[in-house]
This record gives structure tokens, sequence and C-alpha cells, in this order.
């Protein structure tokens, strides 16, 4: 494979692009002047980096210890061949095709979602279905990178039916994100909600109001504006169980995305729908930016997304006919949406799993997104069915904390040390959330009886005893005090 291939093959772009990416995983996406300048020392030192690192985190798995040194040896194979084949290219030619001028508006798209700076790392965790672990992916992930001392904000976005705060401790709710939405808070900041972890603060949602499920596109739009202005290290979405549009658009704006799925095929078929569905939404936001409206290229966006004809008259079926197509009509559109379509990165976890076979899962997902789709699933995770999982929830108590020693825990904490913002092994992890599990369960007893955050201007740390008097009364025993006034 030459630089020939590479200029003339989408697919073989899309290779090197990959194995650009397991070499330097907390780099951007290369484009090609980052390809011209790269060198035999550059991939040596970050292959071997890459491989000590693989060795220390995975000492204990064998299997999948070999399976990521067969995946670094090829892409450094791969990786030394192309750099032989481009220098191979400038001493026969005398000039460095990589080098050539890209076109004035390259760089120019970006999902009118993503623009403006950010401070933090924004993660999104979602799913298309109910019932399938999100809520618990998230809260474990939460507690785990702050437990490493990440500044982490959850933040609930199922908003028809939000239950993060349980998860987290936290039985009732002093201010939520309706209240932002509904303008009695001016920030997010002014909602956020303590919770018993260092470092972890929750940004809550009541779905008990009538409509919070269905808020405005505006509402949407201003809710990551203000996302973008905490300043945190990581803040971690939970998307609710459906593929509208503002479940999409914020799975989009995402820097990291999780898909969680059950073994149920239903889960397997919606979690396949959310990746389909939210690549469509980006190929959508791309052609309104980019291509002229009611063009011979705009027509076949049109066609293909939402599926007109697509199996007659020589329609495009996949994402890469697609991209082909383009590349007939528009070369330099093609790189363009090359470069999008790599940019868009999905980490996979197969939750509740009962069967050694249920791995087999993954890899029918990623076929299916690298076949139709033509996206690679950057990981792979399978959290195996614990039956502590359910009594933690019974007790408000996240897995990880409870029994941080157990298999779900264990996975969960894998997912953790592997993102791109964690430096520590899962044994750290582990050892740290069993060294803080006494003294976060002794203070979410104490939270339970204690009025948080009561003032906007309080420290998120600090809790408010209310005085005895002052102490809310259930409904029963309001109910029997008016009885009681009344018959008198």
């Amino acid at each position: 494979m030459g630089i020939e291939d590479y200029r003339n093959s989408a697919k073989y772009r899309r290779r090197i692009a990959a194995d650009y990416r397991t070499l330097f995983p907390h780099l951007t996406e290369p484009d090609e002047n980052t390809l011209s300048t790269l060198n035999r020392k550059h991939i040596e030192q970050a292959y071997e980096a890459r491989l000590r690192q693989v060795e220390k985190f995975m000492a204990n798995d064998r299997k999948e210890l070999e399976s990521q040194k067969t995946r670094l040896a090829a892409s450094f194979q791969h990786l030394q061949e192309f750099i032989d084949a481009r220098d191979a290219h400038v001493r026969r030619t005398g000039s460095d095709p990589l080098r050539e001028e890209q076109p004035a508006n390259v760089d120019t798209f970006k999902s009118v979602f993503l623009r403006g700076t950010r401070r933090s790392q924004l993660v999104a965790i979602g799913g298309g279905k109910g019932g399938i672990g999100k809520t618990l992916v998230t809260s474990n992930l939460a507690i785990a990178l702050a437990t490493m001392g990440r500044q982490v904000v959850a933040v609930d976005m199922d908003l028809g039916g939000a239950d993060l705060h349980l998860s987290l401790g936290i039985r009732n709710l002093s201010r939520s994100l309706n209240d932002f939405i509904e303008r009695k808070f001016e920030s997010l900041d002014e909602v956020r909600l303590a919770t018993p972890y260092r470092n972890l603060t929750l940004i809550a949602t009541d779905s008990s109001r009538l409509g919070a499920a269905n808020i405005k596109f505006a509402h949407k739009e201003k809710i990551l504006r203000h996302l973008g202005k905490i300043d945190c290290d990581v803040i971690l979405v939970d998307l609710g169980a459906e593929v509208s549009f503002n479940v999409l658009d914020i799975f989009l704006a995402a820097d990291h995305r999780y898909v969680v799925t059950s073994t149920e095929p239903t889960s397997v078929l919606e979690a396949y729908g959310l990746i389909k569905l939210s690549l469509f939404r980006k190929l959508r936001h791309f052609a309104n930016e980019m291509i002229a409206p009611h063009s011979e290229l705009g027509e076949v966006f049109e066609e293909f997304l939402f599926e007109r004809d697509a199996a007659t008259n020589g329609k495009p079926k996949t994402v890469w006919q697609l991209v082909e197509m383009v590349g007939k009509t528009d070369p330099e559109m093609q790189k363009i949406l090359l470069k999008m379509i790599w940019g868009y990165q999905i980490d996979l976890v197969v939750n509740m799993s009962e069967a050694a076979g249920d791995a087999s899962i993954a890899q029918t997902i990623t076929r299916l997104a690298q076949d139709n789709l033509s996206l690679n699933v950057q990981h792979a995770y399978v959290v195996p069915w614990d039956r502590k999982v359910r009594e933690c929830a019974k007790r408000l108590l996240p897995i990880t904390v409870e029994d941080p020693s157990g298999p779900a825990a264990k996975a969960l904490i894998k997912i953790a040390t592997d993102s791109s913002y964690m430096t520590s092994t899962k044994e750290e992890i582990s050892e740290r959330i069993s060294k803080i599990a006494v003294a976060a369960k002794e203070r979410m007893r104490k939270m339970g009886e204690l009025s948080v955050l009561d003032e906007p201007n309080q420290p998120l740390n600090k809790i408010v005893p209310l005085e005895e008097e002052e102490k809310p009364q259930s409904r029963l025993r309001a109910f029997l005090n008016k009885e009681i006034r009344l018959r008198k």
C-alpha cells in the first residue's frame, strides 16, 4: 500500500487513522499535515510507551494483554509501512503529497452544539432503552473518577425517569435542573448539590413535574452552553432512554460517548439504533452547514439520511458508499466528511452479562457499525451479572462502594481506568474506594437527616442542620394533626 492508495482509498485512510489513534490515544484525529511530519522515531517511542502501559494495566488479564499487544504491533507495522511509502514518494518526485494546500474551509465544519471553548471533558452515557444500567455506569464511573482526585459533576438528563440522585444517596432534592430551566437560578452552578463523595457534585432532575421530559430546543441549547461554563475536570451526563433529537444532540456534543446495552435482543437493537441515528443526526448537521440546499449532493444526503429509495437507482446503502459518492462529486468535500466521521468515537458497555458468550454481542454491534456506518467502536466492555447490584440499589449504595472487589465493580472500575482522563490502575482505584467507603456511608446517613444547600451561595460541601421546629413533618403526621385540630 502506498501514498496513491492513501489518496484514492477512503478505506485505507480510515485504517491509518485507526492505527494512529491506537498509538496516540490522547491526541486528536490526524490530518494530512500531522501525517506528513510523522517519522519512525515518533511511532517507536509511542509504541514502547503504549506497550509499557498495557503491560502494567493488564498484568492480571493474560488474554486481554496478548490481544492488546497484537493490536499495537499491527498498528506499529502499518504506520511504518505508510511512512516508508511516503518517504519513497518524496525521494522519487521531490514533493510531499501530504503537504498540498488544503481547501480554505477544511476545518470550518463544527456541530452547532460544539462551538465555543469548554473547560472540562463532557462524557455522555446513553442506551436507547430503560432498565439497562445507564445510571449504574454513570454513578460508579463518577465515583471512581472523583476518588482519584478529579473534580466531577454528574448531570441527570434522563428527564422522564430521573433517579441518578438516588444512586448517589440523595433522597430529597432542594433544587434541580428544572429550576434552572424555569429561570429560578441563573447558572448551573447554583443548582449543583453536594453528594456523600468528595470531589463529586450532582445536577439532578425532578421528573415528577408535569412536562419535565419535554424541554424545548432553546432549553437544550441553553443547558449545553452552560455546561461548558462549569469549572471542573469531567462532566458525566446520564441520558434518557430514547432517541429524541434532544438526546441525540447532547450525545453528539460530548467529547466521549458510552452506549450501554443489556444482553436482551431488544436492548441490543436499541443500542445499535442509538449509534446509527446519532451518526445520521451528525451527518444531517454536516449537510445543513457544508452543502448547498437543493444541490445534487444535497439531494444525495437527503435521500440517504431518510432512506428513500435506498435499494434502487444506485443510491448509497452504507455510509462508505455515501462517502465514495461524495468523492466523485466533490473530492475536497469528501476529505472534510471523512475527518468528521473519524472524529466520532464510541465505547460500548454490555451490562448484566450472565454467560461467557455474551461478549459476542459487542462483536456483533461492532461489526454492524463498521460494515454499515463505517464507525470503529473504540472499546467494548462486559459488566457481569452481580446480585449485589440490586441489593445495593435498595440501600442507595453504588456497587463500587459496597463491594469494590466484586465482579461488577471491577468491570465498572476498568471502564474508568481505560478512559483518556484517568492515569490510575483499577487496583489503585479499588483500594481508595475501599478506604472511603465507611466515611461515605456515614456521610450519606447524615445527609438523609439534614438539609443540604438550603441557601444558593453556601459552599457545595456544607451540610446545614435544621432546627427541630423547622424540620418538615411527614404528610401522614401533618394530616393527623389537622384531623385532631378539626375534631377539637
